[in-house]
């Protein structure tokens, strides 16, 4: 025991020393929690006052399940045992913490010495992909990270002899991992998982085990059923909405204008989305030697190494430089597992007996190459070819299979190699596989030019085009100094990281050559090592996420006040609130109470601005008891700051609805503009009013012209989507008022014309130009009954009396039945509409909103998102939970009082 205690007391005190500022005040600047917290906000408003799920949301994109952004399944709970394992430890300690565990319980599995499991658990939780995603705050990818190897670790053991507590280990783990809710880590991990069980059938196969075989492939098959049972609802819920996102198929053969793209996926993500921040030529060096292309986005001034030989005829040019030139879009860092681990993992490979490596190896390789950029060879059969494989983006990502991998052999190698048993070849073999290694780092030294090019292809593009235009022989020959100091300065970079990986090679060779040629002590060398690959790997983390500050400020960390308070609200939402307050009754009151309700939450507690709470209170009254649409201008659809306040046209989210991106495409980004060009005339005009009060001089009338607001205005009749999308307020700047677009449609409103179609294109196409009031485009092909009606009069009307995320309730009044058009996105698994408590059909408008037949007369709607995936998910979710739980409770009891051995043994 006192093994175990030791590995728990260090990992949560290495976890602690490294996120040291979350014990005094402070929190990551995790970009991606705070735009979760924007999209999040109205789910858990809704979720503190009415005690229930959401399920829907319409803070992004008009509307869309709320299944992929913020959703508690109630009968699942090893969400519990998750929060358990973590101790109580705040976010990123917790993880990191998690994700030693993870790998040490990986190591009991594969009976390892205990003391090298901890060394495992250090190698594997400072791997930079953790550090990079817990500070980017992709905390769900690092938490379903941390449960791979335990998985993996479990499914080893029950086909090594301890069936019964392996499976257990298996579902327990398999389990949390999918209750994470990172299914392309999953996909990733079953790659894993099959290669070991195919590798290991093969193994018991030709021991001639055939009954046994069968056995364990039975059990752990009941194993994975249990396991999956608890996270079941995220499961057929994220299957259910992906067919309708943009990983599913498109109904539409048309392009957008302005779309050059030779061809757009039919279904799933396009291959240049998906390889985006794949590795260029030579990239995959990083995983040895973090700079061998730059490792991140910066200014190479800020590496006071790398600046010191450049010439000062080009210093200041170069200083502003990218520090990075690999293939991805963008780096936040190199995935660095650690030169001394990876010098072990590569001996076990060579060296270690155990049929284990056969996977690894071929896992390994699968990995690299699909890691790769190039949008051809194995890369396009996986993406055109695998099942589900376009599903996700970023396949880089699977090298955390190699994350999981490199300590695995690596400690199974030392295990091994300490007791001079199971290790193939003699010392002979082993100082010419060293001298190789060593060899191989001095050759990559020597010459830099086989990791590929020191410019990033636009670079080159940009050299060659001003060398072109340049005219002036002078200015040709600084162009050329440039360009080369830059690769000379580069060049540098990348030979003292080649230096520093050369030398960790030397140690850790020299390391394992030591044992083999003398009496080290085992206690000395794990120590050793210990210090070396943790020394390794915790000091490149260091280079991407630290505590380094700057007077009382972190560089990494904010004030947990600005956590609390993640957004805050700018002069256009104060307008909105002011204008909007109104339509809600006894909404003072409604503020008091829900500002008591916010003081009673953990995160609120301590505050002392008593002024931002109120006003957290007002937006979300506001938001939850009315329905309208915001647009703000700039990069509406990577920004949550919006959806924060209120309901937005844009949003951030990597699986929105299919149908609402292509809105976007054909016709959203194409209104924008038409708006800013009608908002410019409105000032332009007002411009020319005013000049011709007070005379302007030329020089300063953009000055006067930028502080001009229009006030109220009216789109045109060619920004019909916006209008039919009820956008009723465009934030232009966010520090003055919003302005107000009279011309949105509402809520609902009946129409007198059908526009039959029967085609999904001609659903996009025709919607230029047409009055959205007064006619809808309805694919006849889909829904046959939908007619235009025969003497709609002026006085039909319907509107929005209630606002609710899961119910919408309207009045209507008609002279005949007609049909109606909503203003809320269209989405068939789960939302009814109900007239009068009765269920009538439904039908999609205008390409992405919804659409009934009203009757004739006063009636009450309603529209009820009913998604019977949540629902009949909830009861096998208990069961899934009851079963893991009870049969690890049951497994590890009978394990530990020593009776389950004897069982699996007579068995």
């Amino acid at each position: 025991m006192i093994p175990h205690a030791v590995a728990i007391i260090v990992f949560i005190a290495l976890s602690s020393i490294y996120f040291a500022p979350v014990f005094e005040g402070y929190n990551l600047k995790q970009g991606d929690v705070r735009q979760y917290k924007g999209m999040s906000n109205e789910i858990d408003q809704y979720r503190m006052l009415n005690g229930e799920e959401a399920l829907w949301t319409n803070s992004m994109f008009g509307g869309m399940p709320a299944y992929q952004i913020s959703i508690d399944h109630p009968n699942n709970y090893l969400v519990v045992v998750n929060k358990m394992l973590q101790l109580g430890l705040p976010g990123p300690v917790g993880l990191l913490f998690l994700a030693m565990l993870g790998f040490y319980i990986f190591a009991l599995c594969l009976r390892i010495n205990p003391w090298l499991g901890m060394l495992g658990g250090l190698a594997f939780g400072f791997s930079t992909i953790n550090i990079l995603y817990l500070g980017a705050g992709h905390v769900t990818k690092v938490n379903a990270i941390a449960y791979m190897a335990p998985a993996l670790g479990g499914l080893i053991l029950a086909f090594r002899g301890r069936l019964m507590v392996g499976a257990a280990v298996f579902a327990l783990f398999f389990g949390l991992n999918l209750t994470c809710n990172h299914f392309q880590m999953t996909y990733y991990l079953l790659f894993l998982l099959a290669a070991v069980a195919v590798a290991e059938s093969i193994r018991l196969l030709i021991a001639k085990e055939i009954m046994n075989l069968g056995k364990i492939i039975g059990v752990l098959a009941v194993a994975s059923l249990i396991g999956m049972l608890p996270g079941i609802g995220n499961i057929t819920s994220t299957l259910e909405y992906s067919r309708y996102t943009t990983r599913g198929a498109t109904d539409l053969t048309i392009k957008p204008k302005g779309d050059n793209k030779a061809e757009r996926a039919k279904e799933g993500l396009n291959t240049d989305y998906i390889l985006e921040y794949n590795y260029g030529k030579g990239e995959i060096l990083s995983l040895i030697a973090p700079n061998a292309k730059g490792a991140k986005d910066d200014m190479i001034g800020n590496d006071e190494d790398a600046m010191v030989n450049v010439d000062s005829e080009f210093a200041d040019q170069v200083s502003k430089m990218n520090h990075y030139w690999g293939g991805q879009r963008m780096s936040g860092g190199a995935f660095y597992f650690g030169v001394v681990m990876f010098v072990f993992f590569l001996f076990g490979m060579i060296f270690v007996k155990d049929s284990l490596k056969w996977p690894f190896l071929v896992i390994t390789i699968l990995a690299l190459l699909l890691a790769s950029k190039d949008p051809g060879g194995l890369n396009d059969f996986f993406i055109n070819k695998f099942p589900l494989y376009n599903k996700f983006r970023d396949s880089k990502m699977i090298l955390v299979l190699i994350q999981v991998m490199v300590p695995a052999m690596g400690v199974l190698f030392i295990d091994k190699l300490l007791d001079k048993k199971e290790i193939l070849f003699g010392k002979k073999a082993l100082l010419i596989a060293s001298g190789a290694l060593v060899l191989f780092g001095i050759i990559l030294y020597t010459v830099p030019s086989m990791s590929g090019s020191f410019l990033r292809s636009e670079e080159i593009s940009q050299f060659d085009q001003a060398m072109t235009a340049s005219k002036d022989p002078q200015q040709t020959d600084y162009l050329n100094g440039l360009k080369q100091s830059l690769i000379e300065t580069r060049a540098g970079i990348y030979k003292a990281e080649i230096g520093r990986t050369i030398m960790l090679i030397i140690v850790g060779c020299g390391l394992i050559l030591l044992t083999m040629y003398t009496k080290i002590n085992r206690v000395i060398f794990m120590s050793i090592a210990t210090v070396l690959v943790f020394g390794d790997n915790f000091s490149v983390s260091k280079r991407y996420l630290n505590n380094e500050s700057e007077g009382v400020q972190y560089f990494s960390y904010e004030d947990i006040e600005i956590a609390t308070f993640p957004f805050i609200s700018s002069t256009a939402d104060m307008s909105i609130l002011n204008r909007e307050k109104s339509t809600v009754p006894d909404f003072d009151s409604r503020v008091r109470e829900f500002k008591s309700k916010l003081s009673e939450r953990p995160n609120f507690k301590n505050t002392d601005d008593s002024r931002k709470l109120e006003e957290i209170a007002a937006f979300g009254v506001l938001n939850l008891n009315s329905d309208y649409r915001v647009l703000t201008f700039g990069n509406p659809f990577n920004e949550t700051n919006t959806s924060y306040f209120h309901k937005s046209i844009g949003g951030y989210h990597g699986a929105k609805l299919k149908r609402y991106q292509e809105m976007i495409d054909f016709h959203i980004s194409d209104e924008m503009m038409q708006m800013n060009t009608v908002i410019s005339d409105a000032k332009n005009k007002k411009l020319r009013e005013y000049a011709a009060v007070i005379p302007i001089a030329p020089e300063q009338a953009q000055a006067v012209f930028d502080t001009i607001s229009v006030g109220d205005i009216e789109l045109p009749s060619t920004t019909p989507v916006l209008n039919m999308l009820n956008t009723r307020y465009l934030i232009l700047d966010p520090n003055k008022p919003a302005l107000k677009n009279n011309t949105a449609n509402g809520n609902a409103w009946f129409i007198g014309k059908v526009i039959a179609v029967t085609s999904a294109n001609d659903e996009m196409s025709k919607i230029e130009g047409m009055d959205v009031k007064k006619e809808a485009i309805v694919n006849t092909k889909d829904f046959a009954n939908v007619n235009s009606p025969s003497g709609l009069d002026s006085t039909s009307k319907i509107t929005l009396t209630k606002y609710g995320t899961r119910i919408l309730t309207y009045q209507s009044q008609s002279n005949i039945e007609a049909p109606a058009i909503f203003s809320e996105i269209w989405y068939p698994e789960g939302w009814n509409c109900y007239v009068d408590n009765k269920m009538v059909d439904q039908f999609r408008a205008n390409y992405i909103l919804r659409g009934a037949m009203i009757p004739a007369g006063k009636h009450t709607i309603e529209w009820r998102f009913e998604p019977q995936t949540y629902y009949s998910s909830n009861t096998l979710s208990l069961l899934g939970s009851v079963s893991v739980l009870l049969s690890c409770i049951v497994i590890f009891g009978m394990s530990l009082k020593g009776g389950m051995k004897n069982i699996e043994e007579q068995a």
